[in-house]
């Protein structure tokens, strides 16, 4: 087994401690497959899944996010593992924005489904594009509700309300991330709602079929 998925098995544990039979399924809200996309009304127009291939212990998810013209803004790669989802690295379409890579990745589907559940996790983040920078980063995770949410794609009941807040040290160079993000997840349908530090948008349809429990050992 490699250190990577060690690291990822780590965190998995970290996120639920519950028996097999009973633990929190976190592809019930983001639901992954070949093919499925989320069409919103924001600066984040799109977002498909274009690939899926095995890696080492674990699959390896390629998301490509649109504008409203179709031009690819960015690809980001996830690892899945024991149905949660994990970010691996960000690769921009535009050159001027630095390709960035987190070790190890970090979880992006919910962590739970009960309010005020928080987890905090420190990652290695490396920003290339003519220089490579290399800054320990914290992420705090919280849920902050489960709500009935309204968007255009229509409504949705049991939404998980997610935080994230990455947390950068002093630094020479620019952050990406920082700040707090909100995401929220209906069951069986994945994101239907952002608010973001640069974006904002809400679901208006979606190409998804229903999620089921995924154990990926």
């Amino acid at each position: 087994m490699s250190l990577r998925t060690i690291i990822l098995l780590g965190l998995f544990v970290l996120l639920s401690c519950r028996d097999e039979s009973d633990r929190f399924q976190p592809v019930l809200y983001f639901p992954v497959e070949s093919g499925h996309s989320w069409t919103f009304n924001g600066e984040i127009y799109r977002m498909d899944i274009v690939a899926m291939s095995e890696g080492v212990g674990d699959q390896i998810v390629t998301f490509a996010y649109y504008d409203s013209l179709a031009t690819l803004l960015w690809q980001e790669k996830y690892s899945l593992l024991r149905s949660q989802i994990y970010l691996n690295s960000f690769e921009p379409a535009i050159r001027v924005l630095p390709s960035i890579y987190f070790e190890p990745p970090l979880p992006f589907a919910p962590i739970s489904a009960k309010v005020g559940q928080k987890m905090s996790l420190k990652s290695i983040e490396t920003q290339t594009d003519t220089l490579v920078h290399t800054t320990e980063i914290k992420v705090e995770y919280v849920i902050e509700a489960i709500e009935d949410v309204r968007v255009p794609a229509g409504t949705f009941p049991n939404c998980i309300k997610m935080k994230i807040n990455f947390l950068y040290p002093p630094t020479p160079y620019r952050p990406f991330f920082i700040g707090e993000q909100y995401w929220w997840f209906a069951p069986h349908v994945g994101p239907v709602k952002y608010d973001l530090p640069s974006a904002r948008g809400e679901l208006v349809s979606m190409n998804v079929s229903p999620a089921h429990p995924l154990l990926l050992e």
